[in-house]
């Protein structure tokens, strides 16, 4: 099918096609750059009367949040000296905490079992809330998030999640704690995959690391962000400010507990 982008491009056209493939042929009779997209409609469908609503543009940082873009472009390659700049992405940390006595308790090979299903449900609610897993470490978790409200909304299902899994097990086995931080990073390729380094990464992991048995921290520049406030509801938020290791300035982080209504 030809098209022509002329001195009169109109807006849209409609155009019933037969299945198979369909090999399109753009001439651009201008000197300026054009778009050309393609939409499947349902049959019935009115495009005067319900206009179509798309998101203006895919950037890097959405690209780089995107588990599949993760899954199916891991080989794409960062060079470490060719790092790219992200002015501002959230970063969540998790790690389970009494698993060296888990291990010890249970066996290696249970113990190992419990801890790839922990890892499976979390994969799963990260992707649900606009996120990826960066990696992997040991029992622990890093993963990337658009927004900080998707990583607090995140953080809360993973709770929620292993309570839920916690009361199908002969008891309590997985006791998750998770810290949330946001700020710039730099976006590298290591080990091939595409991994995030920098003083937000520290922070974000320190922050993780204050979190006790199923609590959730948060830094000051998550807990402020556009539509956290309206996750928590009804739990109680408490903040203390902390020094960090490695951190010249001190840290006020959010202690976010459970739903009051749950307790």
């Amino acid at each position: 099918m030809p098209v022509a982008y002329d001195e009169t491009v109109q807006a849209h056209d409609v155009y019933e096609m037969a299945p198979g493939k369909i090999v399109f042929t753009f001439a651009n009779k201008t000197s300026e750059r054009g778009m050309f997209a393609v939409a499947v409609l349902p049959p019935g469908f009115d495009l005067a009367g319900a206009p179509v609503h798309f998101v203006p543009f895919l950037n890097g940082k959405r690209l780089l949040t995107t588990q599949a873009f993760r899954d199916l472009f891991r080989s794409e390659v960062i060079k470490a000296h060719e790092g790219i700049a992200i002015k501002d992405i959230t970063l969540l940390f998790t790690d389970l905490k009494g698993s060296t006595a888990l291990y010890d308790r249970i066996g290696d090979l249970n113990a190992f079992a419990l801890v790839q299903r922990h890892f499976d449900l979390l994969q799963d609610v990260v992707t649900r809330h606009s996120g990826a897993i960066i990696k992997t470490i040991g029992d622990a978790v890093m993963a990337t998030f658009l927004e900080p409200a998707d990583a607090v909304g995140a953080a809360l299902a993973m709770r929620n999640e292993i309570d839920t899994f916690n009361g199908k097990q002969a008891d309590r086995a997985l006791i998750l704690k998770i810290g949330i931080h946001k700020g710039a990073a730099i976006a590298v390729t290591l080990n091939e995959r595409l991994d995030y380094f920098g003083q937000t990464v520290n922070i974000a992991a320190r922050v993780q690391q204050l979190a006790d048995a199923e609590e959730i921290f948060v830094s000051e520049d998550v807990y402020s962000a556009e539509g956290v406030h309206a996750l928590l509801g009804s739990r109680e938020v408490g903040s203390s400010v902390f020094k960090l290791k490695g951190v010249q300035q001190d840290q006020r982080v959010f202690r976010i507990t459970k739903d009051l209504a749950a307790l």
